[in-house]
């Protein structure tokens, strides 16, 4: 019968159309050997929809061997081939006649397993034949069409035709929830079309009743609820295949995403039996995971083995407390062997990439395991390293909060929690918001781990980078320096968190002016990262940026582009074009270009950057904003002024309003207006506010700051203009709108 219900899968049938004109044979496949994703509805759609076609339309239930035969009788009989005393092997003779001299017809076999016992069945080549089936080996049979779950477009729109006034948003959420399986998306429409139910209650009790919820709505078409159907596969595989079934029940407690079988295979000595035994040969561990895919419980694919959400969710209720708690405590034991050491490493990457859903899965902050705590932590510093800010963020938050209440505010893990809940927020330019967090945390890991312990240098050097985000830069001089010697008599010369911290205080010697210090500073730890970490480590590149900006400020021009251009280079095909260590090297290399005169090349990579900074960090973040004066003062090079100005006035607002009226960033913001404004003829306007930029510059930075100095230059150049005597000439300030 026709699914009236049926939506999507457009593609499909043109792929069945053309391989069955093609080749005559089709096979509708599930990607992931699951059930309900809908191979035979597609088939039986493809039928109606192309039924013009065919003269003989007839399909045959393969799921049971013996049946086989009796069905295609059916056929004969009806076909008046035969009569209905004629054995099988005749009528089936008959049949297969028949069908060689009319080629018009279409022939399904719904639900097939093996390949070879079903392949004697088959009628002569000439007409259409679909096969549909969980099982991949059909490839000698027929052409592949693989059929997948929905497309998020798909479940959409079933869920409004079918619920009534169902909000697109709430139509979403719901198809998220049941992860976009066709069956599971029918079934919750005729839930809610049946009782009325809204939305968030629906979701409620799947989350926390699923096999119950999962029970009701089985649409005409489908021969049992999808509960019903998971149900009778894993009681099947409990009974016939107790490894393969212990295997599932650790993989229903982790993400609904693939799962390395490395996990498994490199930590055979944690595992319980009887998977521990059957692991210790590979061939039979594999097995084990064939087993799980072939009772449509999981997809396999290089990437290792994959559950659907509801399947998961139906396994872990059917488990109960007990058997989860211990499933749970097995996987946890698992991925805390498997993370890696290292963090900042881009080779890492890749594994934190695959481990981190199943670490976040099995719920860190509840744990009593003192590694998985560990790896959470160390999950919120990969995905900050990575530039993934606002995630790592929420997950920092989230162990924060809860290890607070769950193990106390000096507990070794709620102070890393706390440490990587600052920073994150410090990333994400909330310095007011991190420094309060940053302080109480320095303290409480001097008081409980004492002042040398790489915990509290990570604190220390935290404290420093915030005191200079707020402009505090001789305290955070201070703070720095003392965190290098830390480092460097506690961890040694060349560990990597000793080349951050000399990193780090370079940039704020650089703030200072001290220019020949910070060279220093950055020639050698440079030399020390390429050495240690290679050139392409991202600590590497931080150091080649921060030497290439002093290289400019000295005027050492070609030295520093060159190693701005490479540096670049390297973020990009490393850290990818929108890191926001890529976007801080292409700004730098910009205002490189900018000093050269090629002010055309430089505005558009501003221009590039600034849309990026929007994009990732948020219009007000301080890299934005940045970014932002640097493109308004390109802007003011190439005699933009009316556009300069506007972008310099909006952008000093913002840095009024999030960074405050004194911050070095706005002073700068401030007196890079007030060149715009004097070649936009408005000096006198210039003049009151160059006057504020400098007094302000000389109480928060001091007279002998190289920016208060020029902007004492600036300053006098306006002063003349306004008193009738020409300024310097060739005044290169106001010439390229410096900031």
């Amino acid at each position: 019968m026709r699914n009236p219900g049926f939506v999507g899968r457009e593609a499909s049938l043109g792929q069945i159309r053309q391989l069955l004109v093609e080749h005559g044979r089709a096979v509708t496949r599930s990607r992931d050997r699951m059930g309900g994703v809908g191979k035979t509805q597609l088939a039986i759609e493809y039928a109606f929809r192309f039924a013009a076609e065919y003269d003989v339309l007839w399909l045959v239930a393969a799921e049971n061997d013996e049946l086989i035969g009796g069905n295609l009788a059916q056929l004969a009989v009806a076909s008046g081939l035969v009569g209905a005393d004629v054995t099988t092997p005749a009528a089936i003779k008959a049949l297969h006649a028949a069908m060689q001299i009319n080629r018009r017809w279409l022939l399904i076999f719904d639900n097939a397993e093996d390949p070879n016992t079903l392949a004697p069945w088959f009628p002569p080549r000439g007409g259409h034949l679909i096969i549909t089936s969980r099982n991949p080996g059909w490839d000698e049979f027929a052409a592949p069409v693989e059929v997948s779950l929905f497309e998020r477009a798909e479940s959409v729109l079933l869920l409004q035709s079918r619920i009534p006034r169902l909000p697109a948003k709430a139509a979403d959420r719901l198809a998220e929830a049941l992860g976009d399986l066709p069956l599971a998306v029918a079934q919750a429409a005729t839930v809610m079309t049946e009782t009325g139910m809204p939305t968030d209650e629906y979701l409620d009790l799947l989350a926390h009743h699923t096999t119950e919820i999962l029970d009701g709505g089985r649409p005409g078409n489908y021969p049992t609820s999808l509960a019903a159907s998971i149900r009778l596969s894993t009681d099947r595989l409990t009974q016939g295949h107790p490894a393969a079934a212990q295997m599932l029940n650790l993989c229903a407690v982790l993400a609904p995403e693939p799962i390395p079988l490395s996990l498994f295979t490199q930590s055979l000595a944690l595992l319980s039996e009887p998977l521990a035994s059957v692991g210790r040969n590979r061939l039979a561990f594999y097995n084990v995971v064939k087993t799980i895919a072939e009772h449509g419980l999981a997809g396999t694919s290089h990437d290792g083995i994959q559950i659907h959400r509801l399947i998961q969710a139906v396994v872990r209720d059917r488990n109960g407390s007990h058997h989860l708690t211990v499933a749970r405590d097995q996987a946890a034991t698992l991925l805390a062997a498997a993370v890696p050491n290292d963090t900042d490493d881009p080779a890492t990457w890749p594994i934190w990439s695959t481990l981190a859903p199943h670490i976040i899965a099995i719920d860190p902050t509840t744990t009593v395991k003192y590694q998985l705590r560990e790896a959470a932590c160390q999950v919120t510093l990969y995905l900050l390293r990575r530039g993934e800010h606002q995630p790592a963020l929420l997950l920092a938050e989230r162990l924060h909060q809860h290890w607070l209440e769950l193990l106390g505010p000096d507990d070794i893990h709620t102070l890393k929690a706390a440490t990587e809940h600052a920073h994150a927020l410090h990333i994400r330019g909330n310095f007011h918001q991190a420094h309060p967090m940053i302080v109480d945390t320095l303290v409480r890991c001097r008081r409980v781990l004492g002042d040398d312990y790489p915990q509290t240098l990570r604190a220390a050097h935290d404290f420093g980078v915030s005191l200079q985000a707020l402009a505090e830069y001789a305290r955070a001089q201070t703070v720095k320096e003392d965190t290098l010697a830390r480092c460097r008599r506690v961890l040694g010369d060349d560990h990597p968190d000793t080349l951050g911290a000399a990193v780090s205080l370079a940039a704020t010697l650089y703030t200072l002016g001290e220019y020949a210090q910070d060279r220093a500073i950055s020639e050698d730890t440079l030399a020390r990262c390429r050495r240690v970490l290679g050139d392409d480590h991202p600590n590497t590149l931080r150091a080649a940026m921060s030497l290439s900006d002093t290289l400019h400020r000295l005027g050492e021009h070609a030295r520093a582009k060159a190693i701005k251009e490479d540096t670049l280079a390297r973020c990009r095909r490393v850290l990818g074009d929108n890191h926001p260590d890529a976007l801080s090297a292409a700004a730098g290399l910009a205002m490189i270009l900018d000093t050269q005169g090629d002010h055309a090349k430089a505005q558009a990579i501003k221009g590039e950057v600034l849309t990026r900074c929007k994009e990732v960090l948020g219009d007000d973040h301080p890299e934005t904003l940045r970014a932002a004066i640097s493109f308004a003062v390109t802007l003011h090079n190439r005699g933009e002024y009316a556009r300069a100005r506007a972008m310099k006035e909006d952008t000093l607002a913002r840095c009024r309003r999030v960074l405050g009226d004194d911050h070095p960033e706005t002073l700068l913001s401030m007196r890079s207006l007030a060149l715009t404004l004097v070649e936009s003829k408005r000096v006198m306007q210039a003049r009151f506010l160059i006057d504020d930029t400098l007094n302000r510059q000389q109480r928060v930075l001091g007279t002998k700051h190289p920016e208060t100095k020029l902007t004492s230059e600036i300053r006098a150049q306006i002063a003349a203009l306004i008193g009738g005597t020409s300024p310097a000439k060739g005044s290169r300030s106001r010439r390229t709108g410096r900031r």
